[in-house]
């Protein structure tokens, strides 16, 4: 990402899929509301379920390499972090340490809006969307960009629905002086469970919109 386009988004992203290493979500219940009443997907659907991780660049404790919890701090003691308080006023909801369901947040929707860059397309053969999360009143919650996945959008489009998240520590940044490669999985689920476990993490079943 270039230095112009980096200003141009509130938070860091990812796109990836539910069973993937690093979230490991593809057993936990998913539940809708319908006019009918609450329809729990099965874990065969939820497995390849898309999710989209917006991990805030700006936040309390939060520095450019990533969350440094208090010294001696308990999780009862974690001070509080405006961003996800509000987001929970508007019906999100926060992530238990152990998230074993994930439900759909009425109101909420997730738009993916292309965002073209020929010369990184004629040069590296890909494109890019911006991923905007936006609250009930349809005001921007958070924004992003990611490389545009096919297949991750096909599977958008087929359920209607993304698993979003957001919080301080998804498993997006990786540690101090450490490259991608080195940032592997298991190390990238880590920090997603230790956000959860520190109360920094909210998310749930968000309606998906594509502007494509």
């Amino acid at each position: 990402m270039s230095r112009h386009q980096f200003e141009q988004v509130d938070d860091l992203g990812q796109i990836l899929f539910c069973d993937d290493p690093a979230l490991r979500l593809e057993r936990v219940r998913m539940s809708l509301e319908t006019a009918e009443g609450t329809v729990t997907l099965r874990h065969t659907q939820t497995r390849h379920m898309p999710a989209a991780l917006f991990e805030f660049r700006h936040a309390l404790g939060v520095g450019y390499f990533g969350y440094i919890e208090p010294k001696g701090a308990s999780p009862d003691e974690i001070p509080e972090e405006p961003q996800i308080e509000g987001a929970i006023l508007f019906g999100m909801r926060r992530l238990p340490p152990e998230p074993s369901d994930l439900h759909w947040i009425p109101g909420w929707e997730l738009h993916e809006i292309p965002d073209e860059q020929p010369k990184l397309e004629q040069r590296f053969g890909y494109t890019y969307s911006r991923l905007e999360l936006r609250t009930p009143d349809g005001e921007i919650y958070s924004r992003t960009w990611v490389p545009h996945d096919p297949e991750w959008e096909a599977a958008a489009l087929r359920h209607g629905y993304v698993v979003c998240l957001c919080g301080v520590e998804l498993g997006i940044r990786a540690p101090y002086a450490m490259t991608d490669a080195q940032h592997t999985p298991r190390m990238r689920h880590e920090s997603f469970r230790r956000g959860c476990a520190l109360g920094l993490t909210i998310g749930g079943l968000v309606a998906y919109v594509n502007h494509r």
